[in-house]
């Protein structure tokens, strides 16, 4: 069969511009379509506009924290309509990087429209037929909306429309303690809103390890913020110009009320209306597209990649899936599979909490575990100069002292948690940071340290009586 392209890929978000832009470059002729922006969620609605706002929002606490730096300064006042200005200026900024005109000149087709799947080799867009010896499906996610009583009745934010604010919110209510909530309301409290954030589960950062909860939950609440914890949300209404949520938390029915409300209650994948059973590829019983390690779904010449297969939907991991998908692709004889025992993720609050790898728990419950290593931020140099000083490093270890996961949390941690990947990658041992000649002063420093405590660790008294005899002859 001829078929119009070598490849056609569905969404223009991270993983699909990354699949299109690698198979062009390899001489692939290669379709996009995209029914929405160019760049998806990452770009117009996700990462790069909470980054933009949380510096924003992160400047206006470190103006507040000018006192303990000797410095007399005041947050003399807030304009939340130039912060959404800036905002939108850094995407534009960043836009002609998967603009259709620089996806043109690499030499993909950009078409502009809903793709609809007719069988496993055909897309039907607008009014148009083509066909794809491979099709990658990147629809990407959107913001999960549970059909809550009353929800639907109330004006309510979402990632989606949270940055076309122009004034604060007196009171922003938020459902839900992810990473999403947990960023946006801690950067609206710095920048002054009330802010109360509701979840089911009874603690903070559940994927991460267990120290992390009790020491953010403690910053988070000093700053002002309210956490709800342990309540099941049973209702949403309004009431003049509040919101109420109406909460049950250990038996006892109660209302919240606030000027605004943020749904942040995760992330559902872009599946439906695409024609997918038209060519029978399967999805799971959350709605995700279902892969095999190569990424290809049920129907062979069919991959998927990114948030819309999981299982982690971050930007990083849809670069990293789309790599993937066009090796496999490309280079069908020497199939790629997915590796995600170094996958790394950062919350974005002040502190950031990085991590990467098992988590302890996770790593017992594999039989994984053989012991970690704890280092307080304050012990490094760098973090009382910066007064970054609440955090800690955390390596968990495995067999022959190997590296296989680590957490972090501190104002950089995002930027030096990469060194735990690296280890997790090679397999190295928790003594490798030991002979790395760090700049001084740096917290990456803290994995120096680490590496010196496990040296210690491992050093037996009979060793220390060896050597002890040995200099005294």
């Amino acid at each position: 069969m001829r078929y119009n392209y070598h490849i056609i890929v569905l969404g223009a978000g991270s993983g699909g511009l990354v699949v299109a832009s690698g198979g062009a470059s390899m001489g692939a002729k290669v379709a996009i379509i995209e029914a929405d922006q160019m760049g998806g969620d990452c770009l117009n609605t996700g990462c790069v506009p909470s980054k933009s706002f949380l510096r924003s929002a992160h400047l206006a606490a470190e103006i507040k924290d000018a006192s303990s730096f000797g410095l007399s300064a005041a947050l003399a006042g807030v304009n939340a309509s130039l912060i959404m200005k800036r905002v939108y200026d850094v995407i534009q900024t960043i836009a002609p990087h998967d603009s259709i005109e620089r996806f043109t000149s690499l030499g993909v087709d950009v078409i502009k429209g809903r793709g609809v799947l007719v069988d496993r080799h055909t897309v039907k867009v607008n009014d148009k037929i083509i066909t794809g010896k491979y099709i990658v499906i990147a629809t990407g996610s959107r913001a999960a909306v549970p059909p809550l009583p009353g929800l639907a009745d109330v004006p309510y934010l979402t990632n989606e429309n949270i940055f076309n604010m122009q004034k604060l919110p007196e009171k922003l209510l938020i459902l839900g303690g992810g990473p999403i909530g947990l960023e946006l309301g801690q950067g609206f409290r710095h920048l002054g809103s009330e802010v109360e954030i509701i979840d089911v589960a009874p603690h903070l950062f559940p994927k991460d390890d267990p120290e992390v909860a009790p020491l953010m939950e403690q910053l988070l609440q000093k700053e002002g913020i309210v956490l709800t914890l342990s309540a099941k949300i049973n209702q949403v209404k309004k009431n003049g110009d509040e919101i109420t949520v109406v909460i049950e938390k250990d038996g006892i029915t109660r209302e919240v009320a606030g000027s605004h409300l943020l749904v942040s209650l995760g992330r559902k994948p872009i599946t439906k209306d695409m024609g997918l059973e038209n060519a029978g590829v399967k999805l799971d019983q959350r709605g995700y597209v279902t892969v095999n390690n190569y990424l290809q779904t049920n129907i062979k010449n069919i991959y998927a990649c990114g948030d819309v297969a999981g299982p982690y939907q971050f930007t990083h991991m849809a670069g990293y899936q789309a790599g993937i998908v066009i090796r496999n692709i490309v280079f069908p004889l020497t199939k790629a599979s997915v590796d995600y025992s170094a996958v790394p993720w950062t919350t974005y609050t002040r502190p950031e909490v990085a991590h990467v790898g098992y988590t302890g728990q996770w790593a017992k419950e594999e039989g994984l575990f053989v012991d970690s290593i704890m280092i307080a931020l304050k012990e490094i140099d760098r973090a009382q100069a910066d007064n970054d000083t609440e955090g800690f490093l955390k390596l968990v270890l495995g067999k022959k002292n190997r590296i296989i996961g680590a957490t972090m949390v501190g104002n950089k941690a995002g930027e030096i948690i990469p060194l735990a990947s690296l280890a997790i990658r090679n397999k190295m041992k928790a003594t490798v940071f030991m002979s790395q000649i760090f700049s001084y002063p740096t917290e990456a420093e803290i994995f120096k340290l680490a590496s010196l405590a496990s040296a210690r660790k491992s050093f037996k008294p009979w060793m220390k009586a060896i050597i002890k005899t040995l200099l005294l002859r």
